[in-house]
């Protein structure tokens, strides 16, 4: 696996995947819509039912500590530390898979414990018995290189690293999405979301093209910036007041 490769590259397979639109948490104790409360509270405006549910999510584990020292390692051979980005694990990667698997169960437990399990396995056979975090950065990297890649099985479903290729993939999901959607990710991405900027109307060139013009009233109060914090006002007849 060419761990040198840009990330950049990776996001457009890995996050486009719906993990947000996967249906997998239980509903046993979800109030219907009928008993949320309408209350916002917390980051993106949660519903106070929400808020209540994800504090208790938090609250809860499902890996265990060896599992998680494993998904670590695994998350930092997918994102290492580059002069321009943390690794992986000072993102708060490790976290956000502990949550998802929790909040999304039916869809990541059974993959991520079983694939825990397959390469602890493998990992065991290859190198005297070693589990994946015993074994050296090397041997790690050459198990890992043997299962990077979805096309080692697309001829061949019965492949036996087909567990390890599979389970991988997923891993490698994960761990972008979560690398991605983490302050550090976001800001390696360069993205800076929507910003106010200074909108000086439609370029002349472009109104002389198709033989407009502004109404020379009404053109100051579009582009003079001195006013563009006013919120702009009508009267009863559509007529702009501000």
């Amino acid at each position: 696996m060419d761990r040198r490769k840009t990330l950049k590259t990776l996001i457009g397979g890995a996050v486009g995947t719906a993990i947000f639109t996967q249906t997998g948490c239980r509903n046993d104790d979800v109030a219907p819509a009928s008993a949320v409360e309408p209350e916002t509270k917390g980051y993106g405006l949660r519903t106070a039912w929400e808020s209540e549910r994800e504090e208790l999510l938090r609250q809860q584990r499902f890996f265990s500590d060896f599992e998680l020292e494993t998904i670590g390692v695994l998350a930092d051979i997918i994102v290492p530390a580059a002069e321009d980005h943390p690794k992986a694990t000072d993102t708060g990667v490790v976290d956000f898979i502990e949550f998802m698997a929790l909040d999304q169960p039916h869809v990541h437990q059974t993959r991520m414990r079983g694939g825990l399990a397959w390469l602890n396995a493998e990992s065991s056979q290859r190198y005297d018995g070693k589990a994946f975090i015993e074994a050296t950065p090397d041997e790690q990297i050459a198990l890992v290189d043997e299962i990077a890649y979805p096309e080692v099985i697309e001829d061949n479903p019965l492949h036996p690293l087909a567990p390890g290729v599979k389970f991988f993939d997923h891993m490698r999901f994960m761990v972008i999405t979560g690398f991605f959607t983490s302050k550090e990710g976001i800001e390696y991405l360069g993205y800076m979301g929507n910003q106010p900027n200074v909108w000086d109307g439609v370029p002349q060139e472009v109104l002389d093209k198709h033989g407009l013009a502004y109404d020379e009233e009404l053109l100051p109060k579009y582009v003079d910036q001195s006013r563009r914090t006013i919120t702009a006002e009508w009267d009863d007849d559509g007529n702009l007041i501000s």
